[in-house]
């Protein structure tokens, strides 16, 4: 047990060692909006119902203009015990994903570096960080899962081929062993009929030298 929790806390510990979250402005509705803001190792259509899923922790989670991500009276014990106004975006910007937040603990004080509750703020926002880790890695196995799965299909049905081939194969072998055989078959029998004609060609010549010696003796007893 004190390994699993010693391997959990390694994990956090690395996804937090590596997640920048730096201060900054967005326009949010219209308006600028001071905040905090990182780069999500994700594509923006698993990032933002995955960060919706993550708000909905908070309180009502509402679509604004623009893409504009919106939780009114956002309950986070570990930056407020009251509610504050949560406004966020995510956005694609020089082909990363970027997810600003404004939180808003009062009139005009918006978390961002050097706020009392900034350290409070990232650490929440890196809880999120962590979560989008564990999907993404999910994605990731399963991707490579399909990837086996239609490498699978792929030699399956190279395998069904060759077997097809292989049949094919046997059935044109079987057609020439069979026409060896008939080629086999009809040159006895050429053999037999080339001896035949040898036999009857000599008979003829023979058969032809007789009767030239008839032909010179009916002359002769003409004379």
């Amino acid at each position: 047990m004190k390994s699993l929790f010693f391997g959990l806390f390694c994990l956090f510990a690395s996804l937090s060692a590596h997640a920048q979250i730096f201060s900054g402005l967005a326009e949010i509705e219209k308006a600028k909006k001071e905040g905090f803001y990182t780069f999500l190792a994700s594509e923006e259509k698993f990032a933002t119902p995955a960060w919706k899923a993550f708000l909905k922790k908070t309180g009502s989670v509402e679509s604004g203009r623009s893409g504009a991500i919106i939780v009114s009276q956002a309950r986070i014990p570990a930056i407020s015990k009251d509610p504050v106004a949560l406004l966020s975006l995510i956005s694609e910007e020089k082909n990363k994903v970027k997810l600003f937040i404004s939180i808003a603990t009062g009139p005009d004080s918006y978390i961002q570096t050097g706020h009392e509750k900034y350290r409070e703020a990232t650490t929440w926002l890196e809880e999120f960080l962590q979560s989008l880790s564990l999907e993404e890695n999910v994605r990731s196995e399963e991707t490579k899962l399909n990837e086996l799965k239609n490498s699978k299909i792929k030699f399956q049905r190279l395998a069904e081929r060759h077997i097809r081939e292989l049949d094919s194969n046997k059935r044109q072998t079987e057609l020439l062993i069979k026409r060896l055989e008939e080629t086999k078959v009809e040159k006895e029998k050429i053999l037999a009929n080339q001896e035949q004609t040898k036999l009857d060609q000599k008979a003829t010549e023979e058969a032809l030298i007789e009767q030239l010696k008839k032909v010179e003796s009916a002359k002769q007893k003409i004379n």
